[in-house]
């Protein structure tokens, strides 16, 4: 009984925390769980984790923090809790309780069994473990398993996991449950109108991308529900051209390096793609500001990391890209099967290609919507040719290519695919409102 109580505080604390500072309005609406109410709690809760993520490079103590955070929310919000109408009202939104018993359900069924994966157990556990015990990231280089891995995901982990009732280590992980299913709630919101489209739509893309075992301590879901948002802030950037989209974009882009190693490849790649775009976006110099900074951003990670941790840019590998038979026809077997596999274990990939095809028999959208879908193939295409590189170049490791293909190909497709899904729920809304011809 006391787990459930913990569980539901949990739970309770991530929607507080979700509540506040952008609680009252957005584009002259309400926002206190208003039809723009998932954006609300996705912005206001980036908001916080940046400022945990900043707090884990001091001395200052994690929970001072968090009733800080807490309290203000509660002020912040207090005339609609003392208001039973204004309430009652808000709670009446279908997709907002639909959001809360879905977190309890998977909070629940992750807390039956617990158990770590392995680079869960051997990597980001003692990072989370190091934030527990109120050390920082200048520590990090003293903590069991790989240092040059990032700290973003184990800083949250380690931050609820000491700020829950119980402080059981499971507890911090729940975070990523949140943050995963508020990014898919939040680009269904494109869904217009409709709830049980909305509904429906959610909970098929909850059941295709929910993966128990990428919540035992891995780092991808993160990145995944990451690029969601990237994905549907840059898209409002695009069709509605407001600047504030596109620095929430380039903030959540930013955070990728921080999150995994490899986040900083897939940063560049979005990048490069938005270079190949440039002549048809209308504001060309946000853009240009938006890719240099980034690429400020990650050399000031790699600096801050070679500084002070350990930097291994290349994971293994040893960037050779040498043209040899055997090693081809090796990596060619080996990647298709991986790939086939990846394919069909995360069915988002799938549905994500025939998407595609519906895109181009799509009449009835705009000039901008045209950019964005130009845009996401574009993506499509560069990703693949980093991930192909990426584990050609892993073929003259020292350890077998199956072996690298096997173990992480199929989470490193998971965490692109999130770019993806975004398509998926335009396509659905365009079949709502027009008939394909």
């Amino acid at each position: 009984m006391i787990e459930l109580i913990s569980i539901f505080l949990l739970l309770l604390f991530f929607l507080l925390l979700s509540l506040f500072p952008l609680s009252l309005r957005l584009n002259k609406e309400k926002l206190y769980l208003s039809n723009n109410n998932f954006d609300v709690l996705s912005i206001n809760l980036l908001f916080h984790t940046i400022i945990i993520f900043l707090i884990s490079f001091t001395n200052i103590n994690f929970k001072n923090y968090l009733y800080l955070a807490i309290i203000f929310s509660i002020l912040f919000n207090f005339h609609y809790f003392v208001k039973f109408r204004n309430y009652f009202n808000s709670f009446k939104n279908i997709n907002f309780i639909f959001f809360v018993i879905i977190n309890f359900i998977i909070f629940l069924f992750l807390a039956r069994n617990p158990i770590l994966a392995w680079d869960g157990l051997e990597n980001w556990y003692f990072k989370a473990q190091n934030f527990f015990y109120d050390y920082n990231f200048f520590d990090l280089k003293d903590v069991k398993g790989l240092s040059y891995y990032p700290h973003f995901g184990s800083v949250l982990w380690g931050f609820f996991w000491k700020n829950s009732m119980l402080q059981y280590e499971y507890l911090g992980r729940m975070i990523y449950v949140f943050i995963f299913l508020l990014s898919i709630f939040s680009v269904c919101e494109l869904i217009n109108k409709n709830s049980l489209i909305k509904i429906v739509t959610i909970s098929l893309l909850i059941l295709i991308c929910f993966d128990d075992f990428l919540f035992r301590g891995y780092q991808e879901i993160l990145i995944f529900s990451f690029f969601i948002f990237i994905s549907k802030h840059f898209y409002y950037f695009i069709t509605e051209e407001k600047n504030n989209n596109l620095l929430v974009c380039f903030i959540y882009l930013n955070l990728l390096p921080w999150i995994k190693h490899e986040g900083y490849l897939l940063t560049i790649i979005f990048t490069f793609s938005l270079i190949f775009m440039i002549n048809n976006f209308s504001k060309r110099f946000e853009i240009i500001i938006f890719i240099l900074s980034t690429w400020i951003l990650i050399s000031f990670k790699n600096f801050i990391f070679q500084k002070y941790i350990d930097l291994n840019l290349t994971h293994g590998a040893e960037l050779k890209f040498l043209i040899e038979f055997e090693v081809i026809k090796d990596f060619v077997i080996a990647f298709s099967l991986g790939f086939l596999i990846a394919l069909f274990k995360y069915k988002i990939w799938l549905i994500a290609i025939v998407s595609f095809f519906f895109i181009s028999k799509m009449k009835k959208i705009s000039n901008r919507q045209k950019i964005f879908f130009k845009f996401i193939k574009i993506n499509l295409f560069l990703y693949l040719i980093l991930v192909l590189g990426i584990y050609y170049n892993l073929s003259y490791s020292s350890i077998d290519i199956s072996w690298w293909i096997d173990n992480s190909l199929d989470r490193l497709l998971y965490s692109i695919s999130g770019l993806f899904i975004i398509q998926i729920v335009l396509v659905l809304d365009y079949f709502k409102n027009y008939n394909l011809k």
